[in-house]
């Protein structure tokens, strides 16, 4: 139970708020009743962010209000966001401690592997989870005055990451102090993209060769990037391209989609753009730039073991393109005359590629391609990263000098004993950190310092497509 105290029309109000389920009540002790949403929101507006103001929104939901209370509610709830990400920081940080210093390898050596263990937690991958490591110390040690911002509820998380990123690009530490005295008093007042504008201009004025060096950077970070978990039916294309490159690309498919089109082409400006862009890649059809030859497609088909031998089953919905994941029977079909077809054979049940082995150290390239695709992904729980793009780690060690294949003095190079592993989690299983054991099918269970097991089945492919 919380009291608060409360002045309205010239008498003092004692207040109480008892939770009622997952949300806090407020009487007035005068009269026994709930207090009106005019005064809890004046309470609310009179209180730091954190535990107590947040008790009395919470509650307020349920109850009636005018248009202006209620935009008067959502705006109380903004100071709240910044101090919860605040206050889980600093929890974040308990658990991680400070960077540690440059002589210490030791435990540079161990803070490499603290996002491994936190990426559990937090139900991410262990990239995002070294990234949200490495924001925290920094809000707490290099950039403590803009961590406190957050910290009190004055400065909302979005805001906080951009100026972060442009206080990163600067060398000198005079230069990180002065553009935070300019921008930290005006922060909050600041549109997004004007406060992105106004930390440009800061940094440029701190720094005369700022501008010449974030394009020089820039230039040799261009990059395509490819996202299939877009709008279902296509994958996200991004491409960072130097802006003179950029804007002639845009002007050449802008002109490519004006030109004049058959009164039968039922495509719309975007659509033509896209096609366009393309063509440009692929070759375009004779006389029409905005029409794209067809590509030569790899269709990877599982296939389950019951329907291979013939004993019934439906190949609808199980067509796959490769790198991006289930195609329409009907479409996967329409390819077939094309594309370069890759059989793959999945037990019944769970939905696992059948088995095969090796006894050599070095996988061969069809074991190897087996164990990717078993896995799909880094083994780790909760891991994103491509198999394709991690390492095939041995569970139990290889025995160089093994007499032969039932030889049990080490692992086997077989895929009952590799598992796909990102680099940072290989190397804190080396080290130590972490443990796991595989089963025959493909099974793996990890166990953490802190005695908690998690396990990981091999991609179940019905589930992905």
């Amino acid at each position: 139970m919380l009291w608060f105290l409360s002045v309205s029309q010239g008498k003092v109000l004692v207040m109480q708020t008892w939770a009622v389920g997952s949300r806090s009540v407020v009487f007035d002790d005068t009269d026994g009743g709930l207090l009106p949403v005019s005064e809890v929101l004046l309470q609310v507006a009179a209180l730091a962010p954190g535990g107590e103001a947040i008790s009395l929104l919470q509650g307020l939901v349920g109850r009636p209000m005018t248009e202006v209370e209620q935009l008067r509610t959502v705006a109380l709830w903004q100071p709240q966001l910044g101090w919860v990400v605040g206050a889980e920081q600093t929890a974040l940080l308990g658990y991680t401690g400070a960077t540690p210093a440059p002589d210490d390898t030791l435990r540079d050596l161990d803070d490499d592997f603290i996002p491994v263990s936190l990426s559990r937690v937090l139900n991410c991958t262990v990239d995002h989870a070294a990234d949200r490591m490495f924001r925290a110390r920094q809000l707490t040690e290099g950039y403590r005055d803009l961590g406190d911002l957050l910290r009190a509820g004055a400065l909302d998380p979005y805001r906080v990451r951009l100026i972060t990123e442009v206080l990163n690009t600067l060398q000198h530490p005079d230069q990180v102090a002065a553009v935070q005295a300019e921008i930290l008093p005006i922060a909050a007042t600041l549109a997004p993209s004007k406060l992105r504008k106004t930390l440009r201009r800061l940094a440029r004025e701190v720094d005369e060769a700022w501008n010449t060096a974030m394009f020089v950077k820039a230039a040799k970070t261009r990059r395509v990037t490819f996202d299939p978990a877009g709008d279902d039916g296509l994958v996200g294309v991004h491409a960072y391209l130097p802006p003179v490159e950029a804007i002639a690309l845009q002007e050449h498919l802008e002109q490519a989609a004006r030109q004049p089109v058959d009164p039968d082409d039922g495509r719309c400006h975007d659509e033509r753009m896209a096609d366009a862009l393309l063509a440009a890649v692929l070759g375009s059809t004779p006389g029409d730039p905005t029409t794209p030859l067809a590509p030569d497609v790899l269709v990877n088909v599982f296939v389950p073991a019951p329907l291979l031998l013939g004993l019934g089953g439906d190949l609808d919905g199980i067509g796959e393109l490769d790198g991006y994941g289930a195609l329409p029977a009907d479409l996967v079909r329409a390819l077939a005359a094309d594309a370069q077809w890759r059989r793959w054979v999945l037990e019944p049940v769970t939905g696992h590629l059948l088995d095969l082995g090796k006894h050599r150290y070095r996988p061969s390239e069809e074991l190897a391609e087996y164990v990717r695709a078993r896995d799909r992904y880094c083994r780790w729980p909760g891991s994103t990263r491509s198999a394709k793009r991690a390492d095939l780690d041995h569970v139990v060690a290889f025995q160089q000098d093994k007499t032969g294949p039932d030889d049990d003095r080490g692992g086997n190079t077989s895929s009952a004993n590799l598992a796909a592993l990102s680099r940072r989690v290989h190397r804190a299983k080396t080290h130590g950190t972490i443990s796991l054991t595989i089963t025959a099918d493909g099974t793996v269970t990890w166990t953490t310092p802190d005695g908690h097991t998690y396990t990981t089945k091999p991609h179940n492919y019905f589930d992905g497509l």
